[in-house]
């Protein structure tokens, strides 16, 4: 049964060098959406809580509440207001006037400012009407904060889009004073911007969430970090044949065999999330051939043995097929068993 291992050690060694470019734990909020990057939310949770990480951020309400036992604060990031009150841990990010207005009184919110991304988000202009809405719906306001569009990449956007929220921080700021409200937490870097700063943190937090799980795509002239990947994937042999030379692998025959091989197939496929490789180009992975198309729910390779590890950096298969890590841990599915080592 094909199965995925999460190394305990590796993920403690992301959390703490992101905690100490954040300031310590307590200003680091480590992202645990879409399961946890692919990673399994519950598993990854309770290692952060274990750590000492005491806020996360999900996607979902459904996520949030398998796991805001563990944290003082639970984040909710892209999911549409709730009809009913929340547990007090739960807090809902908030990207519209029209969705602010939607929330049940009470309600903890974070204020989503655009400074440039330009996907969603509150604009400069409406903030003054943000408070307003809070302080007659009596939400409550806990925190404000962006996401930067181009952290990873060589231009100077960080700068400018971080120039943008310093000003809708002293706006802030100042209703603030003015409604007599507590001060909200600010927030804006994430994984990219976080490894970046040379200068401590001036916000309350940092969201990290990629690199936390061993992965960065900053340019190397930006730095060299010690990020550790965190997930390995593995499958376990179903099958092997003994084919001779000029014998044709899989759908299409798209491999043919050199000389005379021992030919396995394995336990996983795009079905499991996998990349369908289409066999028009040589895929090795960890040093071993794919010989055949990756089909629904089985690959092959050359060689007989009984376990064969696919990957256990994402950046290869990532440059492979043109994505980003993100991409290939994301997809994996779900029910694929987790190990932690």
């Amino acid at each position: 049964m094909a199965y995925i291992e999460i190394s305990k050690e590796n993920y403690r060694h992301n959390i703490e060098l992101l905690a100490k470019k954040a300031g310590g734990k307590e200003k680091l909020m480590v992202v645990l959406k879409d399961n946890a990057y692919g990673h399994d939310l519950e598993i990854m949770a309770k290692l952060a809580c274990g750590f000492g990480i005491k806020k996360s951020a999900v996607k979902t309400l459904v996520e949030a509440k398998k796991i805001n036992f563990l944290f003082e604060e639970v984040l909710i990031l892209a999911d549409h207001p709730p009809s009913e009150l929340q547990d007090e841990s739960i807090s809902y990010a908030v990207h519209s006037l029209e969705g602010l207005r939607e929330f049940p009184k009470k309600s903890s919110v974070h204020i989503n400012i655009d400074t440039g991304m330009h996907r969603n988000g509150i604009v400069e202009d409406e903030i003054e009407e943000v408070f307003e809405i809070i302080v007659k719906n009596t939400l409550s306001l806990s925190g404000v904060f962006t996401h930067f569009r181009s952290a990873d990449e060589l231009s100077s956007e960080l700068y400018w889009q971080n120039q943008n929220f310093i000003r809708a921080k002293r706006e802030v700021k100042k209703l603030v004073s003015k409604y007599n409200l507590s001060m909200p937490k600010f927030h804006s870097c994430n994984s990219a911007s976080l490894l970046r700063r040379e200068i401590p943190l001036e916000d309350d937090l940092a969201r990290c969430g990629i690199a936390t799980y061993g992965y960065t795509h900053l340019h190397k002239s930006m730095g060299s970090f010690d990020l550790r990947p965190v997930m390995s994937l593995w499958a376990e042999k179903l099958s092997t044949r003994s084919l001779k030379k000029g014998d044709r692998v899989g759908y299409g025959g798209s491999y043919e065999l050199l000389e005379d091989s021992k030919v396995s197939t394995y336990d996983i496929g795009y079905g499991d999330g996998f990349f369908r490789h289409d066999g028009s180009s040589e895929l090795i992975l960890e040093g071993k051939t794919l010989c055949t198309r990756v089909s629904m729910d089985s690959l092959s390779f050359l060689g007989d043995e009984s376990s064969v590890c696919l990957f256990r950096d994402a950046h290869y298969l990532a440059k492979k097929f043109n994505t980003i890590t993100y991409d290939i841990t994301t997809k994996l599915s779900s029910q694929i068993r987790k190990v932690l080592i």
